[in-house]
């Protein structure tokens, strides 16, 4: 039997065709012709693989021990930009263990983060304390609540501890004061910068200035505060310092309620550890115990307002609900497409709910509630909140498995099915392997982060192709979205970054591996050589680039490297003049990478044709290696120009 094939060269590559053929038999090998140098990489790229063995898969996956490079848009791989410090350095070893980024309903941005006993927010290029004195081992989870008194958002969080803590998210600076008053800088009033009002809230109206908390009555709708005690004159401020709303914090005491013989298990000193905000009520729940809270409608401090033994439940109002384990995750949901709105909530290792509303029968007066148990099995409930994001009407979350998982409710006929898919099975030995404590999802600009604390090393799920990046050697906990770009908090240190930025890791080198599955020509085998390897792509003049062929699995019969300079050398041309892309020749961040853009930017094109001496081979592995400051580089294409060896298998 026989196979026909036309060799059609385009851009470098080769494809074949079904006319003008040779033929061969099936099982004699077949090589392309020794003037067809090199393959273009697949414009749909195939990902990183790390499940299938990697002498078996198709050409032009990335294997192990690829790191820190990514697939572009422009059809190239390429090494990652670095990231920059954001804020001061700190060398305390205290990880920035939870944090929270808000785009307020007035338009400001504002960005949280919490490390040892510090919640800070950023402002005016600098982290500054907001509330200290909290625990050094416990997680603050956030949500946001619309406040009708105030006609505003504000930020709740709980830490657990008993208590609901809420933020009004504002920040100004001083001009000056008197005995009993404050004056801001600025023509906006106090309440304009999201400063409370009567606030709606049990508890003072505060605010924070060099450290000392001052309590107002008044002014807000004017540029002075009123009713300010202890002396502000007392504490030689001066203008352009800073002011903040002080937390208020709402304690179990103040909103835990009895009606009859119904007392609610949230009790005055249950710890909160989860909290959620959906339809404007307030949803908290205790790790440690089978039971989540709904507070009254507008209220995210009332908790109980009817007995369920005696009164019928009205919309809006309290809701306890029993579940079979412990909950993990609260999740928010609301199709704004079919106006419809529900909580998904993960508890133990295994479980899934869903809590809808309905109206009680035709008496739009009564609602009913219900918790539906979702069809799931064991080990298919989220790991934490942190493991759980929300992408349009997907739930993407880590798995107790542990497995990357899509939840969706599919409407099939006139019913809602649960669908669970497994996204992580193409790198699932890498993905057994890993200690997923402290991890967390992150979406931003179709990429899918998974910060990996314990590893030291963060991945990255391409939504947009449905591939998996090559793993990234960045020590994130927490991922943020700050000004529209992706951030991270530490996992070391009580310090955040920008990523993405710069081409260097905040001045250290950047050590990138791009190691593409072994190619075996079309015969496992045979022995193949050849005298010629070609590389095309993209370089900084000031990198070097090192090509390493591994002939036979792992380098048995021989390792070769041979460097790629981006000044050009024996064998490199640079066949593109324009200026390089090293630091400082280029604003930083201003080049996007990593599905974002297809612009190469200020690299110049090179191409490589190196001479080798004949080595007889079955199989070749090629990768593409660098480890220094201020590298960038791409690879758009490469491969041998092959022949059958005389050799035979022995």
């Amino acid at each position: 039997m026989y196979r026909a094939r036309k060799k059609i060269f385009m851009n470098g590559g080769v494809k074949i065709a079904d006319n003008d053929f040779e033929k061969k038999p099936r099982n004699q090998y077949y090589l392309p012709m020794p003037d067809y140098a090199y393959k273009e990489l697949p414009r749909v790229f195939k990902g990183y693989s790390a499940k299938k063995d990697l002498t078996t898969l198709d050409d032009f996956h990335l294997v192990s021990p690829s790191q820190n490079v990514l697939y572009s848009d422009d059809g190239t791989i390429q090494i990652r930009k670095g990231f920059t410090l954001y804020g001061a350095a700190n060398t305390a070893l205290t990880p920035v263990r939870s944090h929270f980024d808000w785009d307020t309903s007035t338009g400001v941005e504002r960005n949280l983060r919490f490390y040892d006993d510090e919640l800070e927010y950023y402002f005016s290029a600098a982290w500054r304390r907001l509330k200290d004195g909290n625990s050094t081992t416990a997680l603050m989870r956030f949500a946001t609540f619309w406040n009708n008194d105030e006609v505003q958002d504000e930020l709740l969080f709980v830490d657990e501890t008993a208590n609901i803590h809420t933020w009004s998210g504002a920040v100004t600076t001083f001009a000056s004061a008197t005995s009993n008053t404050i004056t801001k800088q600025g023509g906006t009033t106090w309440k304009q910068d999201r400063f409370w009002t009567t606030g709606g809230v049990p508890g003072s109206r505060q605010v924070i200035i060099g450290g000392t908390t001052y309590t107002y009555t008044g002014g807000e709708t004017t540029t002075a505060l009123t009713g300010v005690t202890p002396d502000p004159t007392a504490g030689g401020h001066t203008a352009g310092d800073v002011v903040v709303q002080a937390v208020r914090s709402v304690a179990g005491t103040s909103f835990t309620r009895t009606s009859g013989a119904y007392t609610s298990k949230l009790t005055t000193t249950t710890p909160l550890y989860l909290i959620a905000v959906l339809n404007n009520q307030c949803y908290v729940a205790d790790e440690k115990a089978r039971n989540a809270w709904v507070s009254q409608q507008n209220f995210f401090y009332r908790f109980a307002t009817y007995d369920p033994a005696s009164a019928a439940r009205k919309p809006g109002d309290h809701v306890e609900l029993f579940l079979d384990d412990v909950p993990r995750a609260l999740v928010p949901f609301e199709d704004r497409n079919s106006n419809n709105s529900t909580m998904f909530i993960s508890a133990g290792k295994d479980y899934w709910y869903q809590l809808t509303y309905a109206s009680s029968g035709d008496d739009s007066t009564k609602e009913a509630f219900a918790v539906k148990q979702l069809p799931s099995a064991s080990l298919q409930g989220a790991r934490t909140q942190e493991t759980i994001q929300r992408i349009g009407n997907e739930i993407l979350y880590i798995s107790n498995e542990p497995a990357l998982v899509s939840l969706s409710r599919v409407a099939e006929g006139g019913a809602e099915t649960t669908t669970y898919r497994n996204l992580s099975d193409l790198i699932k030995t890498d993905f057994d392997g890993y200690d997923f404590a402290n991890s967390q999802l992150k979406y931003h600009r179709t990429l899918l982060h998974i910060a990996l604390p314990a590893e030291g090393k963060s991945l990255i799920y391409n939504i947009k192709y449905g591939f998996w990046e090559a793993p990234q050697i960045i020590p994130a906990r927490r991922f943020a979205i700050i000004g529209g770009a992706i951030y991270f908090h530490s996992a070391n240190v009580p310090e955040s970054y920008k990523l993405f930025d710069g081409t260097d890791d905040n001045d250290n080198p950047l050590a990138a591996y791009a190691y593409f599955n072994y190619q075996n020509f079309g015969d496992r085998f045979a022995y193949k050589q050849f005298t010629d390897f070609a590389v095309e792509g993209y370089i900084s003049a000031n990198t070097t680039v090192t090509l390493v062929l591994k002939y036979d699995f792992g380098g048995f019969t021989s390792i070769k490297n041979y460097p790629i300079k981006g000044t050009g050398s024996a064998g490199v041309k640079i066949i593109q003049t324009t200026a390089d892309g090293s630091l400082g020749k280029h604003p930083i961040g201003s080049q996007p990478i990593g599905s974002v853009t297809d612009s190469i930017g200020d690299l110049a094109k090179f191409l490589m044709v190196q001479k080798i001496n004949p080595t007889n081979f079955r199989e070749l592995q090629v990768g593409f290696e660098s480890n220094d400051i201020d590298f960038s580089w791409r690879v758009l294409c490469f491969g041998p120009k092959i022949t059958k060896a005389d050799a035979q298998l022995k």
